[in-house]
């Protein structure tokens, strides 16, 4: 089992890490810390060496990235007109993404994990601006969609603590640390005069108490997510003076910060070191999840 000492400073280094990189956002499936594929039965070795997995993963999500306002250039009012002084600019957005990707990595000791991330993502957003001037204003809302946007990360899967409860009841704490980048793209404008494009970048951090119940191991606990990132949006349909093209051409970086969520699921043990799990999360998105896990 890890050192006490060392787990607790992964621990400590982590929090520092995800506060550090504060922001918020669409969030990776956090997976069953307790895993039966990984820590119990092997395919074709031996079950003190180094362990193997692949676990394919289906995934559907719905969120909203909150309000979020743009900083804009403060104007002189004594050198510049009407049109372009912003009381201000505002975005906020709703999206489904639907994702199908593989989780490849390798038990690396008896409390530690490394894998990495990728897959493809369908998704579904709506865009919501608004632009408000001295004597202008508008709020428009766009629809976009866009199939097949890859995405890619690396994460760690750390076991803080086993034990038994009332004698008969195993359990697990532990957290599970993911890091995850995403681009997604819809160029709309030959179509309907609207463009829309982000590059993502997600990390994430969950506590898991995972157990062991008359062969199903069910899993509950916390998470909190970052995103940080940059995007634009393109609105040829309506007129607005402080763009230089005389139409809405937004760009600005994304910032949300610390949200919460919970998480809950159950895996079951099939023949062999193969696993089905279930998961659900709730909170900052609602997402439910499937995934089977091979190890060897």
């Amino acid at each position: 089992m890890m050192d006490i000492r060392h787990t607790r400073a992964l621990f400590t280094v982590a929090m520092l890490l995800l506060l550090l990189h504060a922001a918020t956002g669409r969030c990776a499936p956090v997976g069953n810390i307790g895993d039966p594929a990984l820590w119990n039965g092997r395919l074709f070795t031996d079950p003190d060496t180094r362990t193997l997995f692949v676990a394919v993963e289906y995934d559907a999500q719905d969120n909203t990235l909150d309000d979020q306002q743009r900083r804009v250039r403060w104007d002189d009012p004594r050198s510049s007109t009407e049109e372009v002084r912003h009381y201000e600019q505002i975005r906020s957005s709703d999206s489904t993404f639907t994702c199908m990707g593989l989780r490849i990595g390798a038990v690396m000791s008896d409390a530690w994990t490394l894998y990495a991330l990728t897959g493809t993502c369908d998704t579904e957003l709506t865009f919501h601006h608004t632009d408000t001037t001295v004597n202008f204003g508008f709020e428009t809302s766009s629809d976009f969609e866009s199939s097949s946007d890859l995405y890619f990360g690396v994460g760690t899967t750390v076991l803080l603590h086993k034990g038994t409860f009332r004698e008969d009841v195993p359990f697990t704490l532990g957290m599970d640390i993911t890091y995850r980048r995403f681009d997604f793209e819809d160029d709309s404008l030959s179509d309907n005069g609207t463009f829309y494009s982000a590059t993502l970048d997600e990390i994430q951090l969950a506590v898991v108490l995972a157990a062991e119940l008359w062969g199903i191991h069910p899993y509950a606990g916390a998470r909190i997510s970052s995103i940080t990132g940059n995007e634009r949006y393109i609105n040829k349909t309506i007129q607005s003076y402080w763009y230089p093209h005389g139409y809405i051409d937004y760009e600005d970086d994304i910032t949300w910060s610390k949200n919460v969520g919970f998480v809950v699921g159950a895996s079951v043990q099939l023949p062999g070191a193969i696993s089905l799990t279930v998961e659900s999360r709730l909170g900052d998105e609602e997402a439910l999840g499937v995934s089977a896990a091979v190890a060897f």
